[in-house]
């Protein structure tokens, strides 16, 4: 068979033929776990747990869990239970904007009252890029008071101004991704869950991924864990409003997502390098903290990287990809606390790519 290459802009796009697997490399995967072993022994034991993936073109190179699935029930940890991703669920939320926008359903650079007719004028002023790169200068909203994502919708519709005009400055809005999944669900003439369902989902074959409305028809799911009177706890804390939490999967289908990422499985390869590149201004300038589309998009030492961590309802996790080495990091632990995960991602980086440069 044969197996094209496409380079666009530094984006490496893999377009290959049904049924093709990429070959794994000759890690010294052994002399690696136990390094990393170490490296994870405050999430083993009778501690809330950790899966740590790594991904070598999409492909599974290391997937071990740690430590304890539920405190409270002593149960082990598997590293095939489902996470709530929390924050990691913005890139999904991102990417479907991108397909809206490449099938022509709509454009980035839409103001968001085309979709909302009701909303009031200063809607007018912010565009959907705004949204995706917290830049609109939405009013957040009281996430005690607002449950839904209609009530979302409604608490906007209330407000007659913005923090700062949309575009002018980079500073986070719990309304954004949200506002986002409402313009899906607009635009497609389908619920979010429907639409990443049929468009992302299915798409790249997961096993097992589910959203919060469907929590108690699962059962292989690690308990989110937070900390009372110094003892870790079950946090039974759920979140309702998609965009940027919801979306639940496990580690195994995550590599089905990295592995889409080096195809045109989901986006074009055009459209993947918009994609992964780093947010503007509407001055032109780069957004200060290099955030863009549900990531953090990075280059330090000539080495280019991008990032998210994520961190609610009793869990954190973190993301790290690498394309100079086509080489992705999960970091997917049931506790919610302080720990600098982008450390540990690239530790557990250089394990398997002594060369890189961070």
């Amino acid at each position: 068979m044969m197996k094209n290459t496409i380079i666009f802009f530094g984006v490496l796009c893999f377009i290959f033929s049904a049924g093709i697997s990429f070959s794994q490399e000759n890690y010294n995967v052994d002399s690696i776990e136990k390094n990393i072993d170490k490296y994870l022994q405050y999430f083993s034991g009778n501690n809330p747990g950790a899966v740590i993936a790594v991904m070598k073109k999409g492909d599974l190179v290391f997937n071990k869990a740690y430590g304890l699935s539920d405190v409270e029930q002593d149960l082990a940890l598997k590293n095939n239970e489902a996470f709530d991703l929390v924050n990691l669920s913005k890139m999904f939320t991102a990417l479907a904007i991108f397909q809206l926008d490449e099938r022509n359903k709509l454009s980035l650079e839409q103001p968001i009252t085309d979709f909302f007719p009701d909303f009031p004028a200063y809607g007018e002023k912010i565009k959907v890029k705004h949204l995706i790169h917290h830049t609109s200068g939405l009013i957040d909203f009281d996430e005690e008071k607002v449950t839904s994502q209609e009530k979302v919708l409604t608490f906007l519709q209330s407000q007659d101004t913005t923090r700062y005009n949309a575009g002018e400055k980079w500073d986070y809005s719990n309304a954004d991704y949200p506002l986002l999944v409402l313009i899906i669900e607009v635009v497609s003439g389908k619920s979010y869950k429907e639409y990443m369902t049929k468009r992302i989902f299915k798409k790249i074959k997961t096993n097992q991924v589910f959203f919060a409305e469907d929590l108690d028809e699962y059962t292989d799911i690690a308990a989110g864990h937070i900390k009372e009177d110094e003892q870790y706890v079950v946090a039974n804390q759920i979140n309702m409003i998609y965009g940027e939490q919801g979306i639940f999967m496990s580690s195994e289908d995550f590599s089905k997502w990295d592995k889409a990422l080096y195809t045109d499985r989901l986006l074009d390869c055009e459209t993947l390098n918009s994609f992964f590149s780093r947010a503007k201004l509407d001055n032109g300038e780069n957004i200060p903290n290099y955030y863009g589309n549900g990531l953090v998009i990075m280059k330090r030492n000539d080495e280019r990287y991008w990032w998210h961590g994520g961190s609610g309802n009793g869990y954190t996790h973190m993301y790290l990809h690498l394309p100079n080495h086509e080489l992705t990091i999960l970091i997917l632990t049931n506790r919610q606390d302080g720990y600098n995960f982008l450390k540990m991602a690239i530790y557990i980086a250089k394990e398997f790519e002594k060369e890189i440069k961070l």
